[in-house]
């Protein structure tokens, strides 16, 4: 319910509030050292309040002019619940129930000196009739021994498994025919339509900039691409409707000149259900998958791998099909760009980098942040063409973009195309742009791309002035639609938030019961499951450094000969682009399985596993699938001190999106890769590097292992041992060991950590009611802390002692052999440890 009847009654109650404040020299005085002018908007009452702060007297109106410091948009009510002391600011900032725009962190600072106002709002509020004395029941308190007396036996857990989508996978088709095209085919008309789409970005750029100040947009960062339209249009009217295009948090202008629906892109930055992504992508990660658009993105410099990515698979397929990956000029500062464009020139991929350089990266001018004035340039080191125009001439982009684009597409790879352009609007809404002149920010409207394309075709007696007024009637038009639509759309469900955070599986994944068995290594059991996979998926190839050679533990020996180059894929020493090529062309119809050397180097890529494999079907309100594998070795006991000898399984569990997997025998090396490749979802699988060499019984026929369940390799019915990768090897020999003592041990692979199979071990612990983990990587954050923490959860009286955890000591690992040796467990200290449980 609303506290306030109107506009005049809430103004005279703040207008009161502020004179007793002004009176009362302890609120006042720290009020008046801010020099700052705040400004609050009301929009359900239409009210707006500004308190002046920069001369000696402070000033109280409800006129809307002036300059603000910063600027407080909510509700009046939210307003009544902060004057009680009832709001926690920030919070409503952050949840988006305050909007605020400038100076918001020397705002905050204000908070502690206004906690003593609070109780004069409450003498304002009665001395007005508007008295609000909440009613509070009590509640009875209950004693931890009745908490503890209503917990049940056994508690229920649910089931970390991967939930049940509805949704189809999808890789990006580019079939759905845009709203927009298909696009005229004779020249003029072409020139016509860009200024019509054109005209249509800048008015959907501009009236969200209206309805953030407003606040009615549930986030705090929006970024507009007013002044960049000729690029957007220009490159995009060089495409097919099967290209695709990557781009950045500055996407909307692309997505709308590629044929995204402006409704449906409204209502997604609304956060709505009927949203091109349900809601869950927003402004920042807006996408159409059917319009050929692999994402808008966050994380600036990821565009150029995810589109090398594609190109990567339009290449392996024998398509005619061209990526584009739109950026600004800061990220070519970034590695993942570098890494991009020297992977596409090795690999002459058809892939156009196109640089919007709007001379600022973020708040920091260009001259900032690199001595490279010509950002084109920058092809030179890569052996691609680098061309230069002026992203403000729309007819100068289009034609370089046509160039450049049938250029990649008839197989003479990529280049790097440079528009010079502005940015009408501060890095994000709510920037101030202090670090720009009033001159520099007046000269840029004399480049407006949208006035020049109008004024040239005017001139050339293309478009007349009433031709032009249509053109801008039918874009606020079509934005006014929009708008409407948005604001009437609903919210998605609650219970949305649970899908399309993995595709379904559209493979049985069976293990193999019973049958001929054979001897072999962990090594020969993973490239026996590449290759079968390979010869049995012609999508599948592997990609990553000296691959063809067998790679550093000769795990792939003998795959290039059977396969070939063109699916045996040697790369450069690039983690980004090895990871992030391959979810682009996992997004377009491959299965790649790339390797990265050592598992300490997942942390150089793990940006494109973490912010793109792991997230982009959820971003994307399930339109894309990631069908791709991340091999790695990883582990001590070689001698390769700290950097190299890492085990960081533990490390990826905490990411949605993301398969973990880290199996401990042959057979299970095996069957996981072989269910990794074959699930629409993608799976990091660690490989120890001394399992590599320790023999075990593999099946001979089909065998695979179920994404997201563990394995009884040992049964047993004393003590339930979790072992993860090779302390599974450990486990079994410290077993033996204890059943010559006397002591029965199950040993329990989980195989995935991620999803985790507690049923199996809350299963086994319920029998021996022991448990018992066991990690090679240290204890402290580890995965058995995971693990004793479920099953402790669960299983409240069940287990006869406390559990135990066994893992590294944390500390790096050393080079020293005799320091390395004891910082892991082995198995005499997994039995010396479980005989102390009697």
């Amino acid at each position: 319910m609303s506290k306030f009847e109107s506009r005049a009654q809430f103004e005279d109650v703040m207008q009161r509030l502020f004179e007793r404040i002004m009176a009362a020299p302890q609120v006042a005085e720290p009020l008046n050292d801010t020099k700052l002018v705040v400004r609050f908007r009301y929009p359900d009452l239409g009210s707006v309040l500004t308190f002046d702060f920069h001369d000696e007297r402070a000033v109280f109106s409800t006129e809307d002019s002036g300059s603000a410091d910063v600027e407080l948009i909510q509700s009046s009510d939210t307003a009544h619940e902060f004057w009680l002391g009832r709001l926690n600011a920030v919070r409503a900032i952050a949840t988006g129930r305050v909007r605020a725009r400038g100076d918001v962190s020397r705002a905050l600072k204000l908070l502690p000196a206004i906690k003593p106002a609070f109780p004069i709002y409450e003498q304002v509020l009665a001395e007005r009739g508007l008295s609000d004395a909440p009613e509070q029941a009590e509640r009875p308190r209950l004693s931890l021994r009745r908490i503890l007396e209503r917990l049940p036996h056994r508690q229920r857990v649910d089931r970390d498994a991967l939930p049940i989508d509805s949704k189809p996978p999808v890789t990006c088709p580019a079939s759905r025919e845009s709203e927009w095209n298909p696009l005229p085919s004779e020249p003029v008309a072409l020139r016509v339509e860009m200024l019509r789409r054109m005209t249509l970005i800048r008015e959907f750029e501009e009236r969200l900039a209206g309805v953030w100040k407003d606040g009615a947009l549930p986030t705090a960062a929006i970024h507009l691409s007013s002044g960049q339209e000729a690029v957007a249009v220009g490159v995009c009217f060089a495409l097919r409707q099967s290209d695709v295009i990557a781009t950045t948090h500055r996407g909307h202008g692309h997505m709308l000149a590629k044929g995204a629906p402006a409704d449906r892109m409204m209502a997604e930055i609304f956060g709505k259900a009927t949203g091109l992504c349900g809601g869950k992508g927003g402004s920042m990660h807006v996408t159409d998958a059917s319009v050929g658009a692999i994402g808008a993105n966050g994380i600036v410099g990821s565009s150029p791998i995810l589109a090398t990515g594609a190109a990567l698979a339009f290449a392996q397929n024998g398509q005619k099909r061209v990526a584009v990956a739109f950026m600004g000029d800061g990220a070519t500062n970034q590695g993942m760009f570098h890494e991009a464009l020297n992977l596409a020139s090795v690999w002459k991929l058809p892939v156009l980098f196109v640089v919007e350089n709007n001379g600022y990266g973020e708040f920091t001018p260009q001259a900032g942040s690199t001595n490279v004035e010509e950002l084109a340039s920058r092809a030179i080191s890569y052996g691609m063409p680098g061309r230069r125009v002026d992203g403000n001439d729309a007819d100068a982009v289009h034609a370089a973009a046509v160039e450049l684009v049938e250029r990649a597409r008839s197989g003479q790879g990529p280049a790097l195309l440079e528009c010079v352009t502005q940015r009408y609007h501060g890095h994000m809404e709510g920037d101030a742009q202090s670090y720009r002149t009033e001159a520099e920010l007046s000269e840029m409207r004399n480049g407006d791309p949208c006035r020049l394309l109008q004024e040239r075709l005017a001139g050339e007696g293309v478009l007349d002035e009433g031709a032009a007024a249509e053109t801008e009637a039918w874009a606020r038009g079509v934005i006014d639609a929009a708008l409407g639509a948005a604001k009437g759309a609903p919210d998605p469900e609650p219970s949305a938030r649970f899908s399309d955070v993995y595709s379904p599986e559209t493979e049985t994944f069976r293990e193999a019961v019973g049958g001929e068995q054979h001897t072999i290594t962990a090594s020969e059991a993973i490239n026996r499951a590449l290759a079968e996979e390979m010869e049995r998926d012609e999508r599948v190839l592997l990609l990553g450094e000296d691959v063809s050679l067998g790679g550093y533990f000769a795990v792939t020996n003998g795959l290039l000969d059977r396969f070939g180059k063109r699916r045996v894929r040697d790369t450069p020493i690039s983690e980004n682009a090895i990871v992030g090529g391959a979810v682009g062309a996992a997004m377009n119809g491959l299965r790649p399985v790339a390797e990265i050397l050592f598992s300490d180097f997942l942390t150089v890529c793990a940006d494109p596993l973490v912010n793109q494999a792991a997230k982009l079907r959820y971003m994307s309100g399930g339109q894309y699938s990631v069908p791709m594998v991340v091999r790695t070795p990883g582990g001590a006991g070689l001698g390769m001190a700290a950097q190299h000898s890492q085990s960081l399984e533990a490390s990826f569990m905490n990411f949605p999106g993301l398969i973990v997997a880290a199996p401990g025998t042959p057979r299970d090396c095996r069957a996981v890769l072989k269910s990794a490749i074959r699930s629409q979802n993608p799976v990091l699988l660690f490989e120890h590097k001394l399992l590599y060499l320790a023999e075990g019984r593999v099946p001979v026929g089909e065998d695979l292992a179920p994404i997201g369940t563990a394995r009884v390799v040992r049964p047993g019915r004393d003590v339930t041992l979790v072992a993860l990768s090779y302390m599974v090897q450990i486990a079994l020999e410290a077993a033996e060991e204890l059943s010559r003592q006397g002591i029965d041990v199950e040993v329990i692979d989980p195989r995935y950590i991620a999803p985790l199979d507690t049923d199996t071990i809350l299963a086994s612990v319920e029998k021996t009611r022991h448990l018992v983990t066991l990690e090679e990587s240290p204890l402290r954050g580890g995965f058995g802390a995971e693990i004793v923490a479920r099953i402790a959860g669960a299983t409240h009286g069940v287990l006869s002692r406390a559990p135990l955890r066994i893992g590294a000591d944390d500390v790096p690992i050393a080079y020293a052999k005799p320091l390395e040796t004891l910082s892991v467990p082995d198995a005499s200290r997994v039995v010396r440890a479980i005989r102390g449980l009697g």
